[in-house]
């Protein structure tokens, strides 16, 4: 995921400043949400397996129950990734600790 995050952060700061004076707000919060999604779906894919995706949820703190019945729910990992088990284990500030660079806090000249 470092990598990813890596040779993603250029391609993010580029594009938002070559769109530096756009101020819709909505627009960039979506964008960076929308970004955070694909990067959970990611994580999801890499898990390959229900007894991997299980156990790495427990592990980042949520109730094995939880974690089995969402492991093995036969769900896509795009639907996995927009879930609230997905959103409470892996959360924003986890992305930000990695270097993503946010679409949203940009300052406007």
């Amino acid at each position: 995921m470092k990598k990813t995050i890596e040779r993603l952060t250029p391609v993010l700061r580029g594009w938002r400043n070559y769109y530096r004076l756009d101020t819709r707000k909505q627009f960039w919060n979506e964008m960076d949400e929308r970004i955070r999604h694909h990067l959970r779906e990611l994580i999801w894919i890499a898990w390959k397996k229900p007894k991997t995706r299980e156990k790495n949820l427990v592990r980042l703190g949520l109730d094995p129950e939880t974690a089995w019945k969402s492991s093995v729910n036969g769900r896509g990992a795009w639907w996995n990734s927009g879930q609230a088990h997905m959103n409470l284990t892996i959360k924003n500030a986890r992305f930000a600790r990695l270097g993503l660079y946010s679409l949203r806090f940009m300052a406007i000249c």
